[in-house]
This record gives C-alpha cells, structure tokens and sequence, in this order.
C-alpha cells in the first residue's frame, strides 16, 4: 500500500513539474540577478558512505564549484547579472547541499581504468526566489569524471558540473 501510495506522489509530483517547465523560460525572464551560493556540507552526518564522502570535500572544491558555475552562466546570458556575492533587485538564489564526492585520481584512471579513480560531484541543488524564500526548482545534479585523454583533467570535471548546472536553470529541469 505504502508503495502504490508512493508512486501516485511521485507522478502527481512529475507532472506537476512537467507542467511548470513549460511555463519556466518566462519565469526566469523575471529575474535580475543570480545569485550563486557556495554549496553547503554536512560535516556532521556521517551515517551512510555517501555522507562520509561528501564531508570529505575541500572547501577549496567548494570555492571552484562556485565561481565555475558563476562564469558557466554568465557566459550562457541566462539572466542579466550572475554574482557569487548578494544582489539587489529581483533575485534567484541558486544553491545546495553536497550529498556525495570523490576526489578522483588522474593516474588511477589513466593506468587502470575502468572506472578506477573516478571524479564525482553530486549534489542537491536549489533555485530559490530571494524575496519569498520559496524554492522554486530542485534537482540532484551528479557529474562524474571516469576518463579522459591522458586520463582526464580535474578541472574539467569541475566545468562538466558547470555545464550541468547551467542546463539545470536554462531548463528548469
């Protein structure tokens, strides 16, 4: 019963969504600014494997993430003004929490493969109207880094993320 229960919210709540995306491009239109959150972790929660992970990330990582995904969206032009710091005006915040990370390993995917060494960022994500407190969107946004020429840079995996991101609020989905 629970799981029937379950799956009817679940898809009331899809569509429900589906239905919001279509109208988000004139939402987002409304907006001045974005402002980008630096992600929060959970430094505490150390109950599951991905937990423990993710309280692993440097604040350092969380810097980059950051102002990677400021320039990613200032450079799509997704709203007039894109800022790691406040913003005035008519404001969407983005931001989240880091439920998984792994550092990854450039020579243990370059000598090993298959999936050795993997980068992944996962977190979940946010965009909140800034004068409401209402959140409009969410999404676990998750990147990984399993390969790449000579085994891949960190850095890019870090502007993969980006990527994701900004898809994530051009789309709303």
């Amino acid at each position: 019963m629970k799981q029937i229960l379950l799956s009817v919210l679940v898809g009331l709540m899809s569509l429900s969504s589906i239905g919001f995306a279509g109208d988000w491009t004139e939402t987002l239109k409304k907006y001045e600014c974005l402002e980008v959150r630096k992600f929060t972790v959970d430094r505490e929660d150390l109950s599951t494997k991905k937990s423990k992970r993710a309280a692993t990330i440097p604040d350092e990582a969380l810097d980059h993430l950051q102002q990677k995904i400021t320039e990613e969206i200032s450079r799509k032009k997704l709203v007039p003004e894109v800022s790691g710091d406040e913003c005035t005006g008519v404001t969407l915040v983005f931001g989240g929490r880091v439920t998984d990370f792994k550092k990854g390993s450039r020579s243990a995917r370059f000598w090993i493969g298959l999936g050795a060494g993997q980068q992944k960022f996962e977190v979940q994500c946010f965009l909140r109207d800034k004068a409401t407190g209402e959140i409009l969107l969410t999404k676990e946004i998750i990147d990984r880094k399993v390969g790449g020429w000579a085994g891949g840079d960190d850095a890019k995996g870090e502007s993969d993320f980006a990527e994701k991101v900004a898809k994530f609020i051009r789309k709303g989905k």
